[in-house]
């Protein structure tokens, strides 16, 4: 299956344009089978301004497919954070509070997809804050049991989304993160930078996946459809979850 990891800004496009039919579109070009979304949403949006006011709907309901919502705040009867829109059934769907205090709100969204052939799949779309201190703090709670170590928690996992990991040197954050997962770009020798989009330099947007997944590719779609459409490109990892029957829950690396 191919999933695409994307900060879609709102559907707010580099060229100043606020989009999401073209974001339905290149989706849907893209090919994938399901897609973590970060920033889904506009509450700026003034009242007399006559725009889509839940725009993960809108999305499931063009694309035709399920969705997940995880919204982190409401303004304006706007809902504003991390979507997950997939062709394959949404089984359960929880919202995790990543916010630390005096920040912005942030949350990880979590999808049990179910797949063909009996299997399943955890994912989780995050997005994480913009200052150091508060990245480690989200990163504790990513690992805590509450969380990823959740034991309740026996299918595949992926790990998806915006970290805003702005240094390019492994910090704490990135060891922490790799004691429990693999960086599905590092695993495909294929690190790319997917921001800011007209000039990629650094690499915010990551997947990481534990011994349940099979990794097959990794890439980001840069061309000038994408670089118009959102400052961040889209990431994409072509991936296949282990059967129920091939102990899953067993081998997860630092379960």
């Amino acid at each position: 299956m191919r999933l695409v990891s994307w900060n879609i800004r709102g559907g707010l496009g580099a060229d100043g344009r606020r989009d999401l039919e073209r974001v339905a579109a290149l989706l849907e070009t893209m090919r994938c089978d399901v897609a973590a979304l970060q920033e889904v949403g506009d509450p700026h949006k003034t009242a007399d301004q006559h725009e889509t006011a839940d725009h993960a709907s809108w999305l499931g309901r063009r694309l035709g497919w399920y969705v997940a919502y995880g919204p982190n705040l409401v303004l304006r009867g706007r809902p504003y954070g991390n979507a997950i829109v997939s062709r394959h059934p949404i089984a359960h769907a929880h919202n995790y509070d990543l916010s630390v205090a005096n920040r912005e709100p942030r949350g990880c969204l979590r999808a049990d997809l179910d797949l063909p052939g009996g299997r399943s799949l955890h994912l989780f779309d995050l997005h994480l804050g913009l200052s150091g201190g508060e990245r480690r703090r989200q990163a504790a709670m990513l690992l805590s049991a509450d969380l990823l170590r959740d034991t309740a928690l026996t299918a595949p996992m992926v790990v998806c989304g915006d970290f805003n990991l702005w240094s390019p040197l492994p910090g704490p954050i990135l060891r922490l993160l790799r004691t429990s997962l693999r960086d599905a770009a590092v695993e495909a020798r294929s690190r790319r930078a997917t921001w800011p989009s007209r000039l990629p330099l650094l690499r915010l947007d990551r997947a990481y996946y534990d011994d349940g997944v099979t990794v097959l590719g990794c890439g980001v779609v840069n061309d000038p459809r994408t670089r118009a459409a959102s400052d961040h490109l889209p990431l994409w990892v072509e991936l296949e979850a282990a059967a129920p029957a091939a102990g899953v829950a067993a081998s997860k690396t630092g379960a």
